[in-house]
C-alpha cells in the first residue's frame, strides 16, 4: 500500500511547506504529493487553494500575486505551534531540494501551469528523482501527455466506474485516482485488469484506511502518514 503524504505531513505541519515535507520524509512516507499553481508573472509555486486566504496572511487569488509578492506571505503561522513563519515554495525548489530524496506527485491545480511544469520536469533525469503528475483537469493531463509522452499520469475523479476506467486507458494514463468513498473491490479489480494503478484521495478517518485495504487499492494520499503503516502492522 503506497503511503503518499498529502501536501506533506499536513495533519501535523502547515501544508505544502518545507516543515510538512521534511516531516513526511522523517515519517518514512513513500512519496509526497503537492499542488502546482502559476503566479501573475508566470512562475510556478506550490499552493493548494485558488486563493491564498485560508493558509496565509494574504488575501485574493494565487494568480493575482507575482512571485516576489507571494513569497512575502506567511504560510505557517496560521497552523499554530512553534514553527513560526513558512514561505511559499517554488516548483524549482521542490525539484532541487526534495525530488532527489523522495518521489513527488505534482497535482496540476491551474491548467495554465501545465506547459511550464512539464518542461521543467522533462529535464529531470531518472537518477535525479521519480515524479508523477495528476489532475482533476482532463485537458491538463492530455496536454501533459502531448508534451511528455512517457510521463506517469493519473486522473483524479470523484467516482470509479467503467466509463472513467475506459477513458483513462484510452488516454494512455497509468493511474486512476478516485475518492476513497468510491472504491469497491469489483471496480478496483476492473481497473487492475486494465493495467491501471488505483490511488485514492479524500482520506478523513482510519476507517477510510480500512477501505483501501479491503478493496485492494494500491495506495492513497493521506494527511497522516502514520495511518497506512499502522494499519499494515495490524494486518501483518
Amino acid at each position: 500500500m503506497r503511503n503518499i503524504a498529502h501536501r506533506g505531513a499536513s495533519a501535523h505541519r502547515p501544508e505544502n511547506t518545507r516543515a510538512a515535507f521534511d516531516l513526511a520524509i522523517s515519517m518514512a512516507a513513500d512519496a509526497i504529493e503537492t499542488d502546482v499553481q502559476i503566479t501573475s508573472d508566470g512562475e510556478l509555486v506550490l499552493f493548494h487553494d485558488g486563493r491564498v486566504d485560508r493558509t496565509s496572511d494574504g488575501h485574493g487569488p494565487v494568480a493575482s500575486y507575482s512571485l516576489d509578492e507571494i513569497r512575502r506571505l506567511d504560510v505557517g503561522s496560521w497552523a499554530g505551534g512553534d514553527l513560526g513563519s513558512q514561505r511559499v515554495l517554488t516548483l524549482g525548489e521542490m525539484v532541487d531540494e526534495y525530488l532527489p530524496r523522495i518521489p513527488v506527485i505534482f497535482e496540476i491545480k491551474d491548467p495554465r501551469a501545465t506547459t511550464a511544469l512539464m518542461a521543467l520536469l522533462g529535464d529531470v533525469s531518472a537518477s535525479e528523482g521519480h515524479w508523477e503528475v495528476t489532475s482533476f483537469s482532463w485537458g491538463a493531463l492530455l496536454d501533459a501527455r502531448a508534451i511528455t509522452p512517457d510521463a506517469t499520469l493519473g486522473f483524479l475523479s470523484p467516482v470509479l466506474d467503467d466509463d472513467i476506467i475506459g477513458r483513462c486507458v484510452a488516454a494512455g494514463f497509468q493511474q486512476v485516482c478516485p475518492n476513497v468513498q468510491a472504491l469497491t473491490a469489483e471496480m478496483v479489480q476492473t481497473a487492475h485488469s486494465a493495467d491501471l494503478v488505483v490511488r485514492a484521495f479524500g482520506i478523513q478517518t482510519p476507517t477510510d484506511i480500512d477501505r483501501l485495504f479491503a478493496t485492494g487499492a494500491d495506495g492513497a494520499t493521506v494527511n497522516w502518514p502514520e495511518w497506512i503503516p499502522g494499519r499494515q502492522v495490524m494486518l501483518d
